[in-house]
Formats: C-alpha cells, sequence, structure tokens
C-alpha cells in the first residue's frame, strides 16, 4: 500500500490563550499562544490538504480571539512555500466545521471538500453554546465554509479517501469531527486535529491518561473516541500545538 507524508502547515497563531480551552478542568491560569495548522498530504501523484485555516485578523478580533497572521502565513502563501498552489489540489478534507478550520475552502477553486454529513448539519443549526465556534446566523454571520457549498462531499461514517488514507469519525469535540488515518514509512499517523488540541492532550496529566478539550459537545462520545484512537493509530497529530512545527515532515 501506498505510503504518504504529512507536512504541517501553519496559518497563523492566536494571542495568549487559556490552556484550559484544549485540556478541560487542567491548567487554571496559565495560557499558551495557540498555532492555527493546516496538513498537507503528499503521497506519489496526490496533494491532500486538511482544513484551510481561520478567516481574516479583523474577523478573528470580533469575533474570536486575536490573530497574529503575517502575509507568508495566509493560507495560499503559507502552501506555495511547500511548493503547492491553491489550483494543483483536487481532495481537501475539513475534520470539522468551527471557523478556525474551514473558513478557506473556497480558495481552491477545483477540489472537492470531504465534510462529514453529521457536522453538516449540526452547523447549520448548533446547540447556542456552540453557535460562535459556527459562526452562525445566530451571531449575524454567515460561514466561511458555506462559500464552496457546491464542491462539498458529505461523507457518512468511516470511509477510505484513498488507497492508504481513511476518513474516520471521532466525535466529542463536535458530533461530526473526522480525523484522517494516514499510512506512512513511519506507522499509522492520525490527524486528530482538535480532538487532541494539543500532544499533551494525547498524553494526559495526572489521572487522565488523555485529556479531552474544554471545547466539547459530548463528554462520553470523547471517552469512547479516545478507546478507538488507541486501537487505530501508532501515532497522533494535534489541532493546535506550536510543538507540531518542531519537525518539517511527519515521520521525521
Amino acid at each position: 500500500m501506498e505510503t504518504f507524508t504529512i507536512i504541517p502547515v501553519k496559518g497563523g497563531e492566536f494571542a495568549p490563550t487559556p490552556k484550559g480551552a484544549f485540556m478541560y478542568q487542567e491548567y487554571w491560569g496559565v495560557t499558551i499562544n495557540p498555532a492555527v495548522i493546516m496538513y498537507l498530504i503528499k503521497g506519489r501523484d496526490k496533494v491532500i490538504l486538511v482544513d484551510t485555516g481561520c478567516g481574516d485578523e479583523e474577523r478573528a478580533k470580533n469575533y474570536h480571539h486575536p490573530l497574529n497572521r503575517p502575509a507568508d502565513e495566509r493560507p495560499a502563501a503559507a502552501l506555495k512555500k511547500h511548493g503547492v498552489n491553491v489550483e494543483d489540489l483536487d481532495i481537501v478534507v475539513n475534520t470539522h466545521l468551527h471557523w478556525d478550520h474551514c473558513y478557506n475552502n473556497d480558495l481552491f477553486p477545483k477540489a472537492k471538500i470531504y465534510i462529514q454529513k453529521k457536522e453538516i448539519s449540526f452547523a447549520i443549526s448548533p446547540l447556542i453554546t456552540q453557535a460562535r465556534f459556527y459562526e452562525t446566523h445566530h451571531l449575524g454571520l454567515t460561514p466561511g465554509w458555506l462559500k464552496a457549498y457546491d464542491r462539498i462531499v458529505a461523507v457518512d461514517g468511516d470511509t477510505n479517501l484513498v488507497p492508504g488514507i481513511d476518513l474516520v469519525t471521532l466525535p466529542g469535540h463536535t458530533p461530526g469531527f473526522q480525523g484522517l488515518l494516514v499510512n506512512t514509512a513511519g506507522g499509522r499517523y492520525l490527524i486528530a486535529s482538535d480532538t487532541v488540541g494539543l500532544f499533551e492532550s494525547w498524553e494526559g496529566v495526572g489521572i487522565h491518561k488523555h485529556v479531552i478539550s474544554g471545547i466539547h459537545y459530548n463528554i462520553e462520545d470523547y471517552y469512547q473516541t479516545f478507546e478507538k484512537m488507541e486501537k487505530i493509530c501508532d501515532h497522533v497529530l494535534p489541532g493546535h500545538d506550536p510543538l507540531v512545527f518542531a519537525h518539517q515532515t511527519y515521520p521525521y
């Protein structure tokens, strides 16, 4: 089976944010600068992008967190540094539809965009506690992912994307969350995105083998997701940890 290489791509970073937003009920009073992360997956003749980053600095400041994003970390420029043009991509995968993972879907004019059907349904009318993350009409906003609505492929459950890459459901952070299980020369890497916000979320703290995100939809689902992850992957890549950029590629 074909093996792939995974490249983390930085799309800016947020101003100091409570670490507890990523590790539920831990690290009270501690702040970190979360990275906005996209992942490129490269194979012999395939290039796949996982998540497309967030809106601009003004939108981030007005509705979410202040964002520091130099010109070379805007999505098109950031990908260009890795030899990829927006026109080159045929496949984009959104792990979920929070604003900082899908806002720039429309930048990729040829790409089919794979999203779980359950996530699409929830994103249109989420619980009011989740409305800001989805940038819904409750706030007078139109979510960015709708700009590429005509190219969405709705996925229903675990499925093979291409030989060597599977889409796997990981509910908990959101109800229709999906990760990508990628066959590499160094084993099976799971791009877990915000299911595991930081490497430390997976490594655990104290009595917690793994730590759920402070932003979550269903805690029982979340722990079942962790059990599933333990069975299917050898390595986990997080959603917002700046430490991911310690290596240019995975495996390294």
